[in-house]
């Protein structure tokens, strides 16, 4: 179903929308932080092609979290989707970080979001489509629970 709501094309997402998580600005932070140091790992000790490098390190999901958090302000929101498959990226990152040579506390970073991520609740929200960017339609209450995300400063 399109709907059109103030000059932005929503999309809303029907049955068949896969298992979204809700995290929060410092979870993407930290997840950020993982990804990017499991790309600058595995770039400076392998020799794959940078395509490779991107999808193994998760690195190519950045640009769309960047969007759903610029999304998710806009409208107020402060709960940001990450799909429940988006979280194997993250797993695939720690365990390449594992085989070159990563930073330990990016490593314990990374399990901790990674235990966070397997304790929330999912569809916890109705999601829709903005301009291609995934956005949860409302937000009741905060969905995200538990303590704060692991830090690496």
């Amino acid at each position: 179903m399109r709907r059109r709501h103030r000059g932005k094309v929503e999309v809303a997402l029907t049955a068949a929308t896969p298992d979204v998580i809700a995290i929060t600005l410092q979870e993407i932070v930290s997840l950020v932080e993982v990804l990017d140091h499991a790309h600058a790992q595995i770039s400076h000790l392998s020799d794959a092609e940078s395509d490779t490098v991107a999808d193994a390190s998760g690195a190519a999901l950045v640009p769309s979290l960047f969007a759903r958090v610029g999304l998710a302000a806009i409208q107020g929101f402060h709960d940001i989707p990450l799909l429940a498959d988006e979280v194997g990226l993250l797993e695939a990152a720690v365990i390449n970080l594992e085989s070159y040579e990563g930073n330990e506390v990016v490593l314990v970073a990374g399990y901790g979001l990674l235990d966070l991520f397997a304790k929330r609740r999912k569809n916890v929200h109705p999601l829709r489509e903005v301009h291609g960017i995934l956005a949860f339609s409302e937000e009741a209450g905060d969905a995200v629970s538990g303590s704060a995300t692991p830090s690496m400063t």
